[in-house]
């Protein structure tokens, strides 16, 4: 099996998290503005509002999963930046 190169999981990580990122805001705005709190059983394209609510539950687990990951993936350069001799200016 082929190791995916850095840049392409990268880019990957990249998309995926913008993805995730615009299903959190989409999902907060239908639970905020469509469905507000005691908007009682009703449902938006067949959903509840605590459905939406588990939706944007686990995107957002998704999501920081995927930040982790990224943050991971450019440890070198952190430290590189942060923790090196020559950044201590």
């Amino acid at each position: 099996m082929a190791t995916i190169r850095k840049l392409t999981q990268n880019k990957i990580i990249d998309l995926l998290s913008f993805v995730c990122m615009l299903l959190l805001l989409f999902t907060g705005i239908i639970m905020y503005y469509v469905l507000p709190p005691g908007s009682h059983g009703d449902a938006f394209w067949g959903f509840t509002r605590h459905e939406w609510g588990d939706l944007h539950f686990w995107a957002a687990v998704i999501f920081s999963l995927l930040i982790l990951y990224h943050l991971l993936l450019h440890l070198p350069w952190i430290k590189a930046s942060y923790f090196s001799p020559s950044s201590k200016k």
